[in-house]
């Protein structure tokens, strides 16, 4: 589309809306890289035993996260999940990457995994409760669950400087939100992820929220440079970001898609405007005799 790729699914039904392409996956490779600074090198907040043995990373993209959890732990199965094969074929001897997808059904046995990992997930899934119901199926009792991901499409900022009336930043949220619903997608929003997980039968449930700059504004060194590092990611590749979903789905024209990406660029560029997409980090536990 528009000399871009995608995985063939989407381009008919919605599948997913990102490009698959090299340009679009060096943004999750810098997304992980902003991650991993924010979290202070972390890969998961959840307390896992010290010798898990199988895990697993839904929707891998890349796949540099599941390759990072298998050099930690050398001696765990990690398998990482994705739509498309775009992952490096040179990789620890614990991880293997399969194409599958979280939304049809699960063909993972029950009470497998000691670790069920998920980041960025949001407008990807068509059924959350359906979704995190496999999940506790196929993890191990006494095994965790944890899912990152922004808690809505909102880019919020705390002193008022980006105003949905005013500004491309705080238009892109319910623009998103229209498109997913569209499509049959969901953004998350606030209570999503614990609801669902307690539903799905998940208990010692813990949430945290983070703060993530999509521009180096903050006076914090850290959060500075995550700032940075976001607005690389944000500006690697908007035209792919949106051309799916605002393009096919809402039905703008080239045009009109490139004047909203220079109004973003504009924007993300001024330091005047403090935005941020509130992150949640939510981890939970199967019982042990679930």
């Amino acid at each position: 589309m528009n000399g871009r790729t995608y995985h063939s699914d989407s381009v008919t039904d919605g599948e997913y809306w990102g490009p698959n392409d090299a340009k679009q996956n060096e943004v999750l490779d810098i997304f992980h890289h902003v991650m991993t600074i924010f979290l202070d090198g972390r890969l998961y907040d959840a307390p896992l035993p010290k010798n898990p043995e199988n895990a697993i990373d839904l929707g891998t993209g890349t796949g540099l996260w599941a390759i990072d959890f298998a050099d930690k732990f050398p001696n765990c199965n990690v398998i990482g999940t994705d739509i498309s094969p775009i992952q490096p074929g040179w990789v620890p001897p614990n991880v293997r990457f399969e194409i599958d997808d979280y939304n049809k059904e699960w063909t993972y046995n029950s009470n497998l995994f000691d670790f069920v990992h998920l980041r960025w997930l949001t407008g990807t899934v068509k059924d959350w409760p359906a979704f995190y119901k496999e999940a506790y199926r196929c993890c191990k009792p006494g095994g965790y669950i944890e899912h990152m991901d922004a808690s809505s499409g909102t880019v919020c900022s705390d002193d008022g400087s980006v105003k949905t009336e005013v500004h491309a930043l705080g238009q892109w949220g319910p623009m998103w939100e229209e498109a997913c619903r569209k499509i049959g997608q969901q953004l998350l929003s606030n209570g999503m992820m614990e609801n669902g997980m307690k539903e799905a039968g998940f208990v010692n449930i813990v949430v945290r929220d983070y703060k993530i700059p999509l521009s180096p504004w903050s006076k914090d060194k850290k959060l500075n440079e995550v700032g940075l590092y976001s607005y690389v990611a944000m500006n690697q590749d908007l035209d792919g970001m949106l051309q799916f979903m605002f393009g096919k789905v809402m039905g703008w024209t080239t045009e009109e898609i490139n004047i909203y990406i220079k109004h973003l660029q504009k924007e993300l560029k001024d330091t005047t405007l403090h935005p941020y997409f509130n992150y949640r980090m939510v981890y939970a536990q199967k019982p042990l005799d679930g």
